[in-house]
C-alpha cells in the first residue's frame, strides 16, 4: 500500500495548505480517506475524481469533509456529459441528516453508513472501523492488505480504544491537533505526546503524526511525541507519497 498526505491541517489550513485528505493506494485501487478544505484541487494532481473506488468519511467536520461538497459537482457534471457512469461508494456517518442530504449531485455518490459492526471489502482490501471520542460521531480507520496494516485515527481524545485499535500497526498516521500546554478538560484532541503513549502501547512500527493546527510550531510537536515514543516517527508532510 501506499498513502498520499493531501492535507494535513486542522481546523484550517495553513497558506497554501489543505486540511485532512489522504490518498491510500494498493495496485490500481484507490481510496479517500477524509476530504477536508483544500483536498481536491491537491488530489486532482494525482488522479481524476472519477478515479476513485471510494471515499471514506472519519466524521462531518468541515476540515474533514467539505470538499465532499465541491468533489459531488466534479462527478455530477462527468456524468451529466456522458464521461462516467455509476456512483462512488461514500462510507460516512449519517447522524446529521441535514447535511448528509445535501453532500449528493446528480447521484455522484452511493451514500453508506458506516457500521463499526461489520467490516468491508474493498478490492481485496480489509476494512475497519471503531469509534472514537470527539465531538460528533467519528471513526477511526484500519485497513489491511495481505502483509502490512495501516491505522487512522482521526479526530478523538485518548482513548484505550485506539490503542486495542492500533495494536501493531505497521504504519500509524495519528492526530496531534492540541499541545500538551493548551489541554483542557473539553479538548477532544490528541496531543503529539498521547499520540506517542498511544502508538507506543499498541507496539505500533511506525508513526506519523497529521492535523497539525497552523498557530503550532512543528518542531514542538516533534518533540513532545519524542518524549513518549521512541520508535520510527514522523510529522507528516503535504503532498507526500509513504511506503507502507
Amino acid at each position: 500500500m501506499k498513502l498520499t498526505v493531501i492535507g494535513n491541517n486542522g481546523p484550517y489550513p495553513k497558506a497554501g495548505g489543505a486540511c485532512s485528505g489522504y490518498l491510500l493506494e494498493e495496485k490500481d485501487t484507490k481510496i479517500l480517506i477524509d476530504c477536508g478544505n483544500g483536498v481536491l484541487s491537491a488530489l486532482l494532481n494525482i488522479c481524476d475524481a472519477e478515479e476513485l473506488d471510494a471515499v471514506l468519511l472519519s466524521h462531518l467536520h468541515s476540515d474533514h469533509m467539505s470538499d465532499i461538497l465541491i468533489l459531488k459537482y466534479a462527478i455530477g457534471i462527468k456524468k451529466s456529459k456522458g464521461k462516467f457512469s455509476g456512483s462512488i461508494p461514500l462510507y460516512l456517518p449519517m447522524e446529521d441528516e441535514d447535511l448528509v442530504n445535501r453532500l449528493n449531485y446528480n447521484d455522484a455518490f452511493k451514500l453508506i453508513p458506516i457500521n463499526e459492526e461489520e467490516g468491508l471489502n474493498i478490492n481485496g482490501l480489509e476494512i475497519e472501523f471503531k469509534e472514537m471520542q470527539h465531538s460528533v460521531k467519528t471513526y477511526a480507520i484500519k485497513v489491511k492488505n495481505k502483509d502490512k496494516v495501516f491505522v487512522y485515527s482521526a479526530d478523538t481524545s485518548y482513548n484505550e480504544g485506539l490503542v486495542e485499535f492500533a495494536d501493531e500497526a505497521d504504519f500509524f498516521l495519528c492526530e496531534s491537533g492540541i499541545l500538551e500546554n493548551d489541554k483542557n478538560e473539553n479538548s477532544n484532541h490528541l496531543t503529539p505526546a498521547e499520540a506517542g503513549i498511544i502508538a507506543t502501547k499498541a507496539k505500533a512500527k511506525r508513526l506519523v503524526l497529521t492535523h497539525f493546527s497552523p498557530e503550532y510550531r512543528l518542531d514542538k510537536i516533534m518533540n513532545e511525541a519524542k518524549e513518549s515514543y521512541d520508535s520510527v516517527i514522523e510529522l507528516s508532510e503535504a503532498m507526500k507519497t509513504y511506503f507502507i
